[in-house]
């Protein structure tokens, strides 16, 4: 039986086929060398315009205002109707992560689903954030390089929402090859999915089988671990070493690719030494913050993991390399804030937290020289 999104495939056919005739004209031009140029494009078309990420308690806030639901606090409505004027003003892009859209596609309430699809397109404009491991893999690529220079910009980042869980493989059946080579097809396909709607993700993803994300999934094991090894971390440093070393094995373990432990260990200790010579340095961002925020959970003896914290930890690993600003809870914003893991000093993202603070932030107009 035909998925929703081959139903959806099937109705751009008309459009593949413009896609197809397009790319003839290009046969020098590989898929990977093409999928990198519309990313350069798609991340112009937000030049100088401001990029917010939202938490899934923001969305939620904002499905719950076109609800009109009654128990929303005059803070919340501020937020909503500012969210509002920044989208008339259209200054501002709202682009969401793999975490997030898990979150989102668990809400139960089918009238919050509904009010999403609708709001989804409005403020996202069709951008979404690359997902983390895809970023862990191109940082990977940096620190095997021993390249710490190479600044990466948006476009390494702002994705088309076909692209938050992957590039769909093409199929490309042998018979075709009389009619068309499969790299003129595959380009043209890339262009027809890349221009569906972020709605259209969580359409399809609402009729998936299989049980949806549940934040309190790991919490428990988080914790039992964090006590059976605390004796193991005698400081900071080596809690972030050790979060950073399972970052880079479970990134290898997920590609089905094998690094000995050496090498691992190797690799974790470069990407450390260049963070402690260059505090400022922007390289390997994710990977970074992803092990400061564990490592800081894992060494801090006073704190517990709560459910929400990996998903958290994950939106502030995707957002904060690419955004303006990140609207989220206070418990994320205070661990952000830890002078001991000081992200500050290399990220430009503000981090916004409370609905007060989030309805100031987005009622200020935007300018390029803010960014």
């Amino acid at each position: 039986m035909p998925t929703t999104l081959d139903k959806l495939i099937a109705s751009s056919a008309a459009r593949l086929g413009k896609n197809v005739d397009r790319h003839r004209a290009t046969p020098a031009i590989s898929l990977a060398q093409h999928v990198r140029w519309m990313r350069q494009v798609r991340a112009a078309r937000v030049t100088g315009k401001r990029i917010v990420y939202l938490d899934t308690n923001a969305w939620k806030c904002l499905a719950d205002f076109e609800q009109q639901k009654p128990k929303l606090t005059s803070a919340m409505q501020d937020f909503a109707l500012a969210t509002r004027a920044a989208l008339l003003r259209g200054d501002t892009v709202f682009p969401i992560g793999l975490a997030t859209f898990f979150e989102l596609d668990s809400m139960t309430s089918e009238d919050t689903h509904n009010a999403l699809v609708t709001l989804v397109d409005d403020l996202s404009k069709g951008y979404c954030v690359a997902p983390f491991p895809e970023c862990i893999g191109m940082e990977l690529d940096q620190l095997r390089a021993g390249d710490f220079n190479l600044q990466e910009d948006r476009s390494s980042y702002l994705r088309s929402p076909v692209e938050l869980l992957g590039i769909p493989a093409a199929s490309f059946a042998p018979e075709m090859a009389a009619l068309i080579d499969e790299n003129t097809f595959n380009k043209a396909f890339f262009d027809t999915i890349s221009e569906l709607p972020f709605s259209l993700q969580l359409q399809v993803a609402r009729s998936a089988p299989g049980p949806k994300w549940s934040n309190s999934r790991s919490t428990a094991e988080l914790n039992t671990g964090k006590q059976l090894h605390q004796d193991e971390v005698p400081n900071l440093n080596t809690g972030i070493l050790l979060e950073l070393k399972g970052c880079i094995e479970a990134w290898c373990i997920g590609e089905q690719t094998s690094l000995d432990p050496k090498q691992v260990l190797q690799l974790a200790a470069a990407a450390m030494y260049h963070w402690h010579q260059v505090p400022r340095t922007k390289a390997l961002p994710t990977m970074r913050i992803l092990s400061s925020l564990y490592g800081l959970m894992r060494f801090d003896p006073q704190r517990r993991y709560q459910d929400g914290d990996p998903s958290d930890f994950t939106v502030a690993a995707a957002a904060l390399p690419v955004a303006d600003a990140l609207l989220t809870d206070r418990r994320l914003a205070i661990l952000l804030s830890d002078p001991r893991i000081a992200l500050n000093q290399f990220l430009d993202c503000t981090v916004v937290s409370g609905f007060e603070g989030m309805a100031e932030y987005i009622s200020r107009p935007h300018t390029p020289s803010d960014a």
